[in-house]
């Protein structure tokens, strides 16, 4: 659908609308930047006095449509300050077990997002150029006298830096630009992944200012079936029964990649964990170990049973 400059505001908007609709992350998950590029373009072709410095003198060298306009906004964004419309990063937590850590695991997560609104493209309805600050978003002020005099800027109140007013709002976001929603997106974990790690992905924030944001995944490293992580060692808590711990040689421990028979030494003390060498983490040039606590529990044994144990010991102590 060509559209020229002599097009009316509401033939711009149309186009718009088709193309952002195209782009739209809901519908092209690649389309981020593009839909933000589009959005950035219609903010200034939108604007009366913005699209009067594009179309005198013509940047298009002629006649042009929109989407020549597209390709011109987007070679000079790299030169243009986007200060004022970036996306800030949208941070959640999201807990780890240490076999996951062990060996890398595509996580799946679920977390609430912003999305631009379908309905208008995130343009939160029809909108026009605040004239508190000309649709800078800031105020500018000078303050002092003399050598002592500087230019101090703020938000504009009026507008709270957006630059524009929202004069006829969308009837489904209420001119807020977004509806929060659940996204659902699996994220690689590394191997040796810890407490404290953040892990960003490019684009899948909220929507804000005509963009959106990324995704940063800060790690919450948990406890789980008895294992834990301790920088690059792994540990776990192996649950033994008092017999057992007393008659048996030696124990078997499910270990992340396979199970250990791990004998018991003579002399045991359960305040000091057995140690596996180098089946720990692999976490760059190193190898940790892996740890084995022992809980030592004692079961339900019947009053006859009692009696043998008891003969057993008088034996042992005699």
């Amino acid at each position: 659908m060509g559209v020229t400059r002599q097009s009316t505001p509401d033939e711009i908007k149309k186009a718009y609308r088709k193309l952002s609709k195209q782009f739209h992350p809901d519908v092209n998950p690649d389309g981020a930047d593009r839909f933000k590029d589009i959005a950035e373009a219609y903010d200034t072709l939108s604007d009366i006095n913005k699209k009067q410095s594009y179309d005198n003198p013509n940047p298009f060298g002629g006649g042009g449509t929109i989407n020549d306009f597209f390709n011109a906004f987007n070679q000079q964004s790299n030169r243009t300050s986007r200060s004022r419309n970036m996306s800030p990063d949208k941070t959640i937590n999201v807990d780890v077990t240490p076999i996951e850590s062990f060996h890398g695991h595509e996580k799946e997560i679920n977390y609430q997002v912003n999305h631009a609104c379908g309905l208008c493209a995130g343009t939160g309805g029809d909108k026009n150029m605040c004239n508190s600050c000309n649709g800078y978003g800031s105020l500018r002020q000078q303050v002092g006298t003399g050598i002592f005099t500087q230019v101090v800027e703020t938000q504009c109140p009026t507008c709270r830096g957006e630059g524009y007013m929202i004069i006829n709002p969308c009837v489904k976001c209420n001119g807020n630009k977004v509806i929060p929603s659940i996204s659902n997106l699996k994220v690689k974990m590394p191997m040796g992944v810890d407490s404290g790690d953040f892990l960003k992905v490019r684009g899948k924030g909220d929507y804000h200012n005509n963009g959106y944001g990324n995704l940063v995944i800060k790690v919450n490293m948990i406890k789980k079936d008895g294992y834990e992580k301790i920088g690059k060692d792994l540990i776990y808590t192996h649950n033994i029964d008092a017999l057992e711990f007393l008659i048996c040689d030696k124990i078997t421990v499910e270990h992340p990649n396979t199970k250990l028979s791990i004998p018991l030494p003579k002399e045991i003390n359960t305040e000091k964990p057995l140690r596996v060498k180098a089946k720990g983490y692999h976490i760059q040039n190193h190898v940790g170990d892996f740890y084995i606590k022992l809980k030592v529990s004692r079961s339900e044994i019947s009053e006859e049973e009692k009696e043998s144990l008891k003969v057993i010991q008088d034996k042992l102590t005699n």
